[in-house]
């Protein structure tokens, strides 16, 4: 946590593998909002998720309360279910993480999916390119053997669960959208 204390209050990505659908999120946001006191009382409101729509309309009490509480849901553009999809970006989408990014910390998962080994998707250095927030990198170990693919069921006890952050990563914004997505890779391996 000590990489995060120096941060502006807004204009922050973090950049997270992904291993579970909510389990990542819930570890980031309450361990992003411990740094704020009192925290269970007062956590980080300005901290949001970006989140495929489809998994969020998900039934269940946790979507719908991560969704009323700063979840920035878009659309894929490569995927749909189990569906592969070719559809162009939602400049909503675009910018809904833009005015999240304006008005906190935005949490993102660059591979789009939970799949391991799964190649990081050029939507995030678009973002990145585009509006030049401080990126740090996040890695997360051990969820995937704990719970369940959701984060919800515990299959496994004694595993030792771990989030890291990485000092944020010195972006060259000019660069090509390929160059920043292999910084941001390549700064989440090494978180």
């Amino acid at each position: 946590l000590d990489n995060l204390k120096r941060l502006p209050e807004r204009g922050v990505l973090l950049v997270s593998n992904h291993l579970t659908y909510y389990m990542d999120s819930i570890v980031v946001f309450h361990s992003v909002s411990y740094l704020r006191r009192p925290y269970l009382v007062w956590p980080r409101t300005s901290f949001y998720i970006v989140a495929a729509l489809e998994t969020m309309k998900s039934r269940g009490w946790l979507p719908r309360l991560m969704a009323y509480n700063g979840t920035i849901c878009v659309k894929r553009t490569w995927k749909e279910g189990d569906q592969v999809v070719d559809r162009k970006v939602d400049p909503e989408d675009i910018a809904n993480i833009g005015a999240g990014l304006g008005g906190g910390w935005v949490l993102t998962y660059p591979q789009g999916t939970t799949h391991p080994g799964a190649p990081g998707r050029i939507g995030c250095a678009k973002i990145i390119k585009r509006f030049r927030p401080i990126v740090v990198p996040v890695r997360l170990d051990g969820l995937r053997e704990a719970f369940d693919k959701t984060g919800l069921k515990m299959q496994k006890t004694g595993r030792q669960l771990a989030v890291r952050y990485g000092r944020p990563l010195e972006i060259d914004y000019d660069a090509s959208e390929t160059a920043i997505l292999h910084a941001v890779m390549a700064g989440i391996g090494e978180a």
